[in-house]
């Protein structure tokens, strides 16, 4: 199994969706160009993050990435503070908020390490959209999650799904967890795995399948969002059941028990 360190090496050498910007790296136009992307093709994503509903919350992410999603809890009033186990990205995340005008705490820090997350504070809502299945010790982040929520907080969460089409083609030597190759470690969930995860610590009040990614992958690098014939030939209906049966996200909104 992976060591916390080589995941840690893996997305400083490659953090998430870097490679999304369409304008030079760093400027204003570069960051909007990959809020741009993430909100397209990934809705499901703002409606687990609740942004409308953040302001005067203090909010906690785990594995904040390049702060796509910290930039709006920022423009949506919460307080918010990111960490991330890969130092490239929280540097990244200041650069970003920077050039943005925008001001919000970010830390270099392991969400496993339960002294450090715990210097925190206590937050209503922690947020981690596609770390979990990351983390070898994710049972030691779901911990650390929820010794940092008030009584009536919330746990937000995204994990690749088990029963999906991704995981399908995974399976057969067609593609990979992430778009970058070598990926340390990453596993699936089903919604029986989620349960039995969270146990003793939260209960699921709401769980949703979505994102079975449909665009044609060299369209997509340049910008365009052109469907794989097979899917463009389907009715919307059918590219929504997809979605809701064979996505590859699990969006999980959990309450502490």
């Amino acid at each position: 199994m992976a060591t916390i360190t080589q995941i840690e090496q893996y997305w400083d050498q490659q953090p998430c969706n870097i490679r999304h910007g369409l304008a030079p790296e760093g400027t204003e136009e570069f960051w909007n160009s990959i809020n741009h992307r993430r909100w397209f093709v990934g809705p499901h994503l703002w409606q687990l993050a609740d942004f409308e509903n953040c302001k005067g919350r203090r909010v906690l992410e785990l594995g904040c990435g390049i702060g796509s999603d910290a930039e709006q809890f920022v423009r949506h009033g919460a307080e918010y503070v990111g960490i991330d186990l890969s130092s490239r990205s929280i540097e990244l995340c200041e650069q970003r908020f920077a050039v943005m005008g925008l001001d919000a705490e970010f830390y270099h820090m392991d969400a496993g390490d339960s002294l450090r997350v715990a210097s925190l504070g206590q937050f209503d809502m922690v947020y981690a959209c596609g770390v979990l299945h990351h983390y070898p010790n994710v049972e030691q982040v779901v911990s650390n999650a929820y010794a940092s929520l008030t009584s009536n907080g919330e746990f937000r969460f995204l994990v690749y799904a088990r029963n999906s089409w991704k995981w399908a083609m995974i399976q057969a030597g067609l593609d990979q967890f992430e778009a970058q190759d070598n990926c340390p470690y990453a596993r699936v969930y089903s919604q029986e795995e989620l349960q039995k995860l969270l146990d003793g610590y939260f209960d699921i009040k709401n769980i949703k399948q979505d994102y079975c990614f449909m665009y044609n992958v060299d369209q997509y690098k340049q910008g365009n969002y052109v469907l794989e014939p097979w899917f463009a030939e389907m009715s919307d209906a059918q590219r929504h059941a997809i979605n809701q049966n064979l996505g590859w996200h699990l969006s999980v909104i959990a309450a502490k028990q």
